[in-house]
């Protein structure tokens, strides 16, 4: 399934959910034949502070040798993100990962499943 979606020619995005330990981020890692341009994992239980500085060096891995200055929001880094894949996306279809994606989202209740 992950080789048709890489291979469709239209924009994809794929939410890989289930039980703890059973592959999924494996599966992302090694499902696609096209190396993946970006890579971020949100932190258990980290505060906004945390995660985007996260964020921050996880983009600073792919874009250039010295750190990037940490966004001061979502907005903010979601569009560093943007800058950084314009170029590449011109050139070929291009593959983000997003693991841990709730994790992001300082505020989640993991009993509820809810923000507080």
């Amino acid at each position: 399934m992950l080789n048709k979606i890489e291979k469709s020619g239209e924009s994809e995005l794929i939410a890989v959910y289930g039980r703890r330990r059973v592959g999924k981020t494996y599966l992302i890692r090694n499902g696609f034949t096209k190396e993946i341009a970006f890579e971020f994992s949100g932190i258990h239980h980290g505060t906004l502070n945390q995660q985007l500085e996260n964020f921050s060096l996880a983009l600073t891995k792919v874009t250039s040798s010295f750190p990037l200055a940490k966004p001061e929001s979502w907005i903010a880094a979601f569009e560093m993100l943007v800058q950084y894949l314009i170029p590449l996306i011109k050139r070929e279809r291009t593959v983000i990962f997003i693991d841990e994606f709730p994790w992001i989202v300082p505020d989640y209740d993991y009993n509820l499943r809810s923000c507080k």
